[in-house]
């Protein structure tokens, strides 16, 4: 009986561990390594080093949140790095574009399947996750000048690592909440927030039909940029057209064309996927809201975004 009881409450502590960083669910097979077809370029600083938990409180925002449990923008101090999550209000919407898919482009296709998602109430970051997040939490080294620019050279099993990380410092200060948790973005919240959610005009790009406006690409050099340099979209969201793309927690697949709510894909593939277009482009179709592209390696223009819900 003891051991069935310590078997029990081991597969309890598992399942809770687990469900802080995102909605893949864990694969037997290694993680993907960086291939040949991943761009060389500057390797930014991926060590997960462990650090102290600082156990100070922090400001009267982070403290509201923590006591009520509630989802609302709130700017976040952890440890002296302040960083911004929008409230994301749940709705439905068409996720895909079968049109697009029917244009030129490399992995175009990969939009088809238009289908209702119904999404709850999420936060998300008003920016990609920056450098100066990164060190704080996973112990990195960039230069004070570079702080506020997104982290670049990530994996996805890198991001998994750092939402683990951030979650543990983030209940340890008390600026959020035993009941919930920082994440990885499933693609379906990507989209939506992309899109402007509940207030969306249905732009082509996320807060505009004119790409310059809102994202940076080859054109304006072939290298990363500072965050919340351009126009922000309908929630007042940064840089999710270009910059840098964005990992989500699903695993790669076409869609299915069926109705879903809160989905994310968590059969395992080889692939995962990047959304938004980055710097190193400049071709219009790949930093449209419903653009995804299926890749298994990292380079320097892919960093992530994260939730909290």
């Amino acid at each position: 009986m003891k051991k069935k009881n310590f078997l029990i409450a081991f597969a309890v502590i598992f399942a809770l561990c687990f469900s802080m960083v995102g909605c893949a669910a864990p694969s037997t097979s290694e993680p993907p390594k960086e291939s040949d077809n991943a761009t060389s370029g500057p390797t930014e600083d991926t060590s997960v080093s462990a650090r102290p938990i600082s156990t100070e409180s922090n400001d009267v925002e982070n403290s509201a949140m923590a006591q009520e449990g509630n989802l609302e923008t709130t700017t976040y101090n952890l440890n002296g790095v302040e960083f911004k999550m929008i409230l994301v209000e749940g709705g439905t919407f068409t996720m895909g574009s079968d049109a697009r898919a029917q244009g030129r482009g490399t992995q175009v296709g990969n939009q088809a399947g238009e289908h209702q998602v119904t999404l709850s109430s999420y936060l998300i970051g008003e920016t990609e996750v920056t450098r100066a997040l990164w060190n704080e939490v996973m112990n990195g080294s960039h230069r004070d000048d570079d702080l506020n620019y997104p982290i670049a050279s990530v994996t996805v099993p890198d991001c998994r690592t750092f939402v683990e990380r951030l979650n543990e410092k983030a209940h340890a200060t008390g600026i959020i909440p035993a009941d919930k948790n920082f994440h990885m973005l499933t693609e379906a919240q990507w989209e939506f927030a992309a899109k402007g959610g509940n207030k969306s005009q249905g732009y082509t790009y996320a807060g505009s039909n004119i790409l310059s406006e809102v994202g940076w690409t080859s054109s304006d050099g072939s290298s990363v940029h500072m965050v919340k340099q351009k126009k922000p979209n309908e929630l007042g969201i940064y840089d999710m057209s270009g910059n840098v793309y964005e990992w989500v927690a699903d695993y790669a697949a076409p869609y299915s064309t069926e109705a879903q709510t809160d989905p994310c894909n968590t059969i395992p593939s080889n692939d995962y996927i990047k959304r938004g277009g980055s710097f190193y482009y400049n071709d219009d179709y790949r930093f449209t809201s419903t653009y995804r592209y299926f890749y298994s390696a990292t380079d320097y223009t892919i960093g992530l975004r994260i939730g909290l819900s």
